[in-house]
């Protein structure tokens, strides 16, 4: 896998990782053998977090009543859509 970092000793893009990709597994610089990250710390810090994920989830729950609610509402007593 291709891991978006530069290194901070001698500038360059290029990364290497073993093929296992383990969360222990180092990714260092290809040019000049750099210890940059782990796998799982690197997966980690680009992936959505919980906070975030549940934040979306209770956004859509809460949309989703509101809808349920107005279209309750506009059935009025007569228990037909109005339009």
């Amino acid at each position: 896998m291709n891991y978006a970092m530069m290194c901070h000793r001698c500038g360059s893009s290029h990364t290497k990782a073993p093929l296992s990709e383990f969360d222990w597994d180092e990714i260092e610089c290809a040019d000049c053998g750099e210890f940059l990250d782990t796998v799982g710390n690197w997966e980690a810090s680009h992936s959505p977090s919980l906070a975030f994920q549940a934040l979306s989830m209770s956004r859509t729950l809460s949309m989703q009543m509101t809808r349920e609610a107005q279209a309750h509402a506009s059935k009025g007593a007569t228990g037909r859509v109005a339009q």
